[in-house]
């Protein structure tokens, strides 16, 4: 009777944390999209500066989700983003209009899919 009731604990244990992680990861993914969107505006109307500090608030917000995340969620996954901020960062400095659209377009589609990977369905747990 005890193994049960230790078992159906951990089950609500794992379903409250993937939860717990699914919230996380939209909220991020949202704030960081509505950011996505500014840069883009920037570099539009070649805000080149304004989009640079953009990209470095994104950045630091990364950085903090992916340490708490890297235990949970693949690394590649959250190196991919990494390395997308970077190019960007490159882009941006280099005022290439182009390329750092292309860049912000890849990070919104890889935000998307992060998203869709976590997130607690049948589907991702079988």
């Amino acid at each position: 009777m005890k193994l049960w009731i230790f078992m159906s604990l951990v089950i609500i244990a794992i379903i409250v944390g993937g939860l717990f992680l699914q919230q996380s990861i939209l909220k991020t993914t949202d704030r960081i999209s509505r950011t996505l969107d500014l840069i883009q505006d920037a570099v539009r109307n070649n805000q080149w500066q304004e989009a640079l500090a953009l990209r470095d608030k994104v950045d630091h917000e990364w950085r903090l989700q992916e340490n708490r995340w890297t235990p949970l969620i693949h690394n590649h996954e959250l190196n991919t983003v990494t390395i997308h901020l970077a190019r960007l960062k490159s882009f941006l400095a280099s005022e290439d209009e182009s390329s750092a659209l292309a860049e912000i377009a890849e990070m919104r589609l890889k935000l998307i899919q992060l998203h869709e990977q976590e997130i607690l369905t049948l589907e991702n747990i079988f």
